[in-house]
């Protein structure tokens, strides 16, 4: 329900989900008796209504209270004059809404975001390479010069180093999770292609450090909401336009300290996680279970 767009799967998924959460709730602190309903907070029973309100206004992150409190602080950076507040306040939101509604209606006025970091690369469909970060050059480890030399056959020098980061991104037509080392463009010789117009031109990837495919189990008891995973050996060349987002791994502190796992967190508002294993909230418990005799 955090995303800015929602499909029909995802709403009635979500409305099956919410209702059950709500009825469990209701049955187990205050069992539907009238003289314990003060124990349940009225958040409670709004966010049952949170399917039917995204049906008649669109995703609640466009028009919640956070997203409209926000909205209200960028019209009061706004106001330069100490007069008349309340009225200058609503001459921006006029403003400001007749714009949307001109930009809504003609997307191609709007110029986004001017220029870009001093020393990144644009890469074209809105991925931006920014400039190396490291002071001092290195090379890459045995095991990342061998997954480069596999991707390209032989390692050229030249990298845009920056801080690694955890990504969500496509790999074999379904998305995996991993920490990136560093990106990178490998200089490649053109002369081999066929037309090129110059000797050389630059592939532009990404060295991760993969995660394990999620718990199935934990995925399934919480209705895909607890995606847990640990960090594998393995290393993957990917294409940079492959990555979809950031994302957050956690830590997740085990018992045994030689168990190392990490729980997915994802920014709000972006496109919910598809892990690609089968689910589905009309599917019965007892179902999976063996006949009892």
């Amino acid at each position: 329900m955090s995303q800015h767009a929602i499909s029909n799967h995802d709403l009635a998924h979500a409305y099956v989900l919410l209702c059950s959460w709500g009825r469990e709730f209701e049955l187990i602190y205050y069992q539907l008796r009238q003289d314990w309903l003060h124990f349940i907070r009225p958040c409670v029973h709004q966010v049952l209504h949170l399917v039917t309100e995204a049906m008649h206004k669109g995703p609640p992150i466009c028009y919640a209270q956070w997203t409209m409190e926000r909205t209200i602080g960028n019209l009061g950076q706004e106001i330069r004059q100490p007069s008349k507040p309340y009225e200058n306040l609503a001459e921006e939101r006029v403003r400001r809404c007749r714009v949307n509604a001109l930009l809504a209606v003609m997307p191609e006025l709007d110029d986004g975001i001017k220029g870009h970091p001093m020393g990144s690369v644009d890469l074209g469909e809105g991925y931006i390479l920014l400039r190396k970060r490291d002071k001092q050059p290195w090379l890459p480890t045995r095991v990342e010069a061998h997954i480069i030399g596999e991707f390209i056959e032989k390692l050229k020098s030249g990298m845009q180093l920056r801080i690694s980061r955890n990504v969500k991104f496509t790999y074999d037509g379904r998305e995996r999770f991993g920490e990136v080392q560093y990106f990178t463009r490998l200089a490649m010789d053109a002369m081999t292609e066929e037309g090129a117009d110059e000797a050389w031109w630059f592939e532009d990837i990404a060295l991760i450090h993969l995660y394990s495919l999620p718990d199935e189990a934990l995925l399934k008891i919480s209705s895909h909401m607890f995606v847990l995973s640990k960090l594998l050996g393995e290393f993957v060349v990917m294409h940079v336009k492959s990555i979809k987002s950031m994302v957050g791994m956690i830590p997740h502190c085990l018992q045994h300290p030689s168990e190392d796992r990490f729980f997915l967190m994802e920014k709000p508002g972006l496109d919910i996680s598809q892990i690609g294993l089968p689910y589905s909230v009309y599917q019965d418990n007892n179902d999976l279970d063996a006949d009892i005799e």
